[in-house]
């Protein structure tokens, strides 16, 4: 059985491009082949900054044959009286490339019809190879791409080569004078020459000699190996980031781990300028001493083996040293302007055009802060509101300009050394969690007060300004803001209603801008609704059970507690039961337009009637207390007891009788049953 490797060799490209495309790669021809009938053993995809490769092994040798039954017009169209063909028949025929002897007639729950057998026969796999390579090479998706010189074809970074292997002959092809062929390069510095390869095997060990690891892996194992040999020989401990690692091994071909040292004098400078400095800058790990201490070290990954590695690492220094001269300048002038005195200043800033400045929207988050502090912790209000008035005063200072990233972070290091108190100092650092999905949440109240607020101030302004998320447009990232404002309310256990927090955010907006205040409200809520939807999905809540319980608050504690509750019975028989039943009053009752809970049980004719009548007066109590003490596990089984007498009532009674009198008054104990029901959400939404 046939392999098939392509290789396409270009200039460097971004690390960020080289796992998706590679990944493209994989799914499309895997997509490609199995729609085609041909089978595979294995599949492999992977790259480094100058080349993708694609290797597929045990490829069948040709295409299936295939058998498509094709269905075509009615046969009373298809033939006349005496059974030949008509000209809709014979149009069929001929279209769809069938020969006679192929057709028959078919039945269907449509009746009686003209079908027809086309047989396919299987294309050699090394043709249908041929007829894709261009498109595949083409269709790989970029952030950014470009063409280059004469070249219409457009792609991440120039193209120098392609190599394209099936069952070790080379499958011929040109884009835009670029010719296929069974050369690779080696690496630009130590092998930059072609040379021939057979196989995906022969390929891989002859790169490697050529100074390329192309496995993105085995260079990644191959950094943590000289980190660990670097780390024995120092007693240094290296920061192996398992992102900053991804990013390193896509930047270099083949990975030299070298520690290199900056003066000691930059350690005065906070640890996280100089972590953001090395690591999100300069692409260096960096080190501590065994109790955790940053030192004056860091790991650069060099992309060559040097003949001089002093010469590199000092190259390294001197790069690093540049950004940590500037950001000892900004440590030091920062400090000379308490944060205080840059407030006022963030009115001159403009947050959204449409929504005001930055410090009209820390006016409005600062209220809405207080807000939830007045009502889940009033202890907090004085930190809370001081808090809120200097978390975006760092946004002004000169570190946080070069190194946004920093933002909060230098907040809480200027405020602490300007004398403000530890809470108020950690809040404002805190405001800004969680920044991405899994991410700490806010530990003290007064950062969770102050995050909650200023999410869903973002949330509220864009959607009353219509800057609502589509698709993969989020400019202002309110996807994340909502979930950020569930997660923290859901692991503090804060019990405020989802509508309550929305409308005063929007109270306080609309004394800024003008919007229909009711419709965004609306939207804002179901938009954070469905993501929380989403989040207890994650957990296993299954959405319908949400759905059900959103019907009962807006509190999404007692949410999840009531879909949690609604989870665990809805695999019974008698949930089935008393599923189904709800759905058949609620039909019944939209139909009849009758809202009387009011019955008479004198006007009971049937013990049916009277069963689930004192069923009702003896649990609606009961089940009322336990869900208004959120014992929603409690409350269900009490419910389930309604299982049988829901049955037999609806088996046994005619609800919609004659009498008038008897109608409505079994109408009316509908009702009263489904008020029953509602206590635990609305069960029609139950699948």
């Amino acid at each position: 059985m046939p392999d098939f490797l392509l290789e396409i060799g270009s200039e460097e490209i971004p690390a960020g491009f080289i796992g998706s495309a590679c990944e493209y790669l994989k799914n499309d021809f895997t997509k490609r082949f199995t729609d085609a009938g041909i089978g595979f053993n294995d599949i492999e995809s992977d790259g480094t900054p100058r080349r993708f490769y694609v290797s597929i092994k045990g490829l069948a040798e040709k295409q299936e044959d295939r058998e498509d039954t094709i269905m075509g017009p009615p046969a009373a169209v298809a033939f006349d009286a005496d059974g030949n063909l008509t000209k809709a028949g014979l149009g069929f025929v001929k279209s769809k490339g069938l020969s006679e002897d192929s057709l028959t007639k078919a039945e269907t729950e449509r009746g009686i019809y003209l079908s027809g057998v086309k047989k396919t026969k299987g294309v050699p796999t090394r043709d249908f190879i041929e007829g894709i390579l261009i498109d595949v090479i083409k269709s790989i998706p970029f952030r950014k791409s470009m063409h280059w010189g004469d070249k219409t074809f457009r792609y991440a970074r120039p193209v120098h080569w392609f190599l394209a292997l099936f069952g070790g002959d080379v499958i011929s092809f040109d884009i835009d004078g670029i010719k296929s062929g069974n050369k690779t390069m080696g690496h630009r510095i130590h092998a930059n020459e072609y040379f021939e390869v057979k196989d995906f095997d022969d390929y891989k060990a002859k790169l490697k000699e050529a100074r390329v690891i192309s496995s993105t892996e085995e260079r990644i194992s191959q950094v943590r190996e000289q980190v660990a040999e670097i780390e024995k020989e120092t007693g240094y401990k290296v920061d192996l980031d398992e992102d900053l690692l991804e990013t390193v091994a896509g930047l270099v071909e083949y990975p030299v781990a070298l520690m290199g040292e900056f003066e000691e004098r930059y350690l005065d400078i906070p640890a996280e300028v100089l972590i953001t400095s090395m690591k999100n800058h300069q692409k260096y790990f960096y080190v501590t001493d065994k109790d955790g201490n940053l030192v004056n070290k860091f790991i650069g990954v060099s992309n060559t083996v040097p003949n001089d590695p002093q010469l590199v690492k000092t190259g390294y220094a001197r790069v690093l040293r540049a950004r940590l001269a500037d950001a000892e300048f900004f440590w030091a002038n920062d400090r000379k302007y308490p944060l205080e005195n840059r407030v006022e200043e963030l009115k001159k800033v403009v947050y959204q055009e449409k929504i005001g400045t930055s410090y009209e929207k820390m006016e409005r988050f600062r209220k809405l802060a207080v807000f939830f502090s007045e009502n889940l912790n009033p202890s907090a209000k004085t930190d809370t509101e001081r808090a809120a008035t200097l978390c975006k005063a760092d946004l002004l200072s000169e570190m946080v300009y070069e190194f946004p990233e920093l933002q909060g972070i230098m907040g809480h290091r200027y405020a602490k050394l300007q004398g403000e108190n530890d809470v108020v100092a950690q809040a404002i650092e805190e405001h800004y969690l969680p920044r991405f999905a899994g991410d700490d949440l806010p530990e003290s109240d007064t950062g969770a007060f102050i995050s909650m607020a200023d999410k869903l101030d973002t949330i509220c302004g864009c959607f009353a300004i219509n800057l609502i998320p589509t698709g993969n447009q989020d400019p202002y990232a309110l996807r994340r803001g909502a979930i950020g404002i569930l997660s923290t309310i859901k692991a503090k256990g804060y019990r405020i209603g989802l509508k309550e927090m929305i409308g005063e955010s929007a109270d306080l907006l609309s004394g800024y801008i003008s919007f229909d205040k009711e419709k965004t409200v609306e939207l804002v809520y179901d938009f954070i609704i469905q993501r929380y939807r989403q989040i207890l999905a994650g957990e296993g809540i299954p959405a319908d059970c949400v759905e059900a319980a959103c019907e009962i608050s807006d509190d999404i504690i007692t949410i999840e507690a009531a879909a949690k509750a609604l989870s665990e019975s809805k695999q019974t028989k008698e949930f089935a039961s008393i599923a189904a039943g709800y759905k058949r009053i609620n039909n019944i009752l939209k139909k009849s337009g009758h809202t009387s809970e009011n019955y008479d049980e004198a006007l009971f004719e049937d013990d049916y009637e009277r069963e689930l009548a004192k069923l009702i007066a003896d649990k609606a109590d009961q089940i009322n207390r336990e869900v208004s003490e959120e014992n929603f596990t409690m409350a269900m089984t009490q419910l389930l007891t309604f299982s049988a007498p829901v049955d037999n009532f609806f088996e046994n009674v005619m609800v919609m009788a004659k009498d008038e009198k008897i109608r409505l008054n079994r109408l009316s104990l509908l009702n009263k049953l489904k008020s029953v029901f509602n206590m635990l959400g609305d069960l029609t939404k139950i699948i």
